[in-house]
């Protein structure tokens, strides 16, 4: 893991204006997270769906403050809601590889991502809060696998994770890590990609299992997306 940080691995998606290379934040979309070492970052296909390529952008903060980098590129599974992004600016290696098992209920897991309404209550002591988010972990366990698509849902696909924690708006696209699978050398499994929020008797959250996409070859990237995010 070297001395990154995850926030170093794990970024917002931004809406907002660039002019030249000025941006003007507006407010979070989504999160991403960083795979492999050649500029590419993973999130939710719904993420892309909402935002314009050309006014967004991805941030870290290396010194305080948020430093944006453009979004060339994107690329949707063809059925499930994952996407791939290109970045401008390499900013890996990422210490976060796509699994390829797949797990059970009661499987426990760690999350990230950033919160739109933990912007919004920033925002109500500081005027830039909606541009500054933090990012908030969340942990948990799986109550179910779900093989079939959500009913009356914007999430498109038939292989899910049902979690038991809500992490909120924002946070689609972060990524939910197998914390049975984190390695002495610093490696962490993802084992799905957070999406959003339901009501199954209980508000639960829902991750696309990365079983179901872990062999997708993406043209961005020319190979599988866990072969890019084991090149490190």
């Amino acid at each position: 893991m070297s001395d990154q940080k995850v926030r170093d691995i794990v970024l917002p998606i931004f809406t907002g204006k660039w002019s030249g290379n000025s941006f003007a934040f507006e407010e979070v979309a989504g999160t991403a997270f960083l795979i492999g070492k050649r500029g590419f970052a993973v999130t939710a296909a719904h993420v892309v769906d909402q935002i314009q390529l050309a006014e967004s952008a991805v941030a870290t903060v290396p010194n305080g403050s948020w430093m944006p980098y453009r979004i060339l590129n994107a690329e949707k599974h063809p059925s499930e809601d994952v996407a791939v992004i290109q970045l401008e600016t390499v900013l890996g290696p990422s210490w976060m590889v796509l699994g390829s098992s797949s797990e059970h209920q009661s499987c426990q897991y760690h999350a990230w991502g950033y919160p739109i309404a933990i912007a919004e209550m920033g925002a109500r002591y500081n005027e830039d809060g909606l541009q500054t988010p933090d990012l908030v972990f969340t942990s948990g366990y799986v109550r179910r696998r779900i093989s079939r698509e959500l009913p009356s849902s914007i999430y498109r696909g038939q292989a899910f994770y049902e979690l038991n924690e809500v992490a909120g708006d924002g946070c689609s696209g972060g990524p939910v890590v197998n914390i049975r699978h984190r390695s002495a050398e610093g490696v962490w499994e993802i084992m799905g990609i957070y999406i959003g929020a339901g009501d199954a008797g209980t508000p639960v959250g829902y991750a696309t299992r990365s079983d179901s996409f872990h062999s997708w070859v993406p043209k961005l990237l020319g190979r599988s997306i866990r072969d890019e995010s084991l090149d490190r």
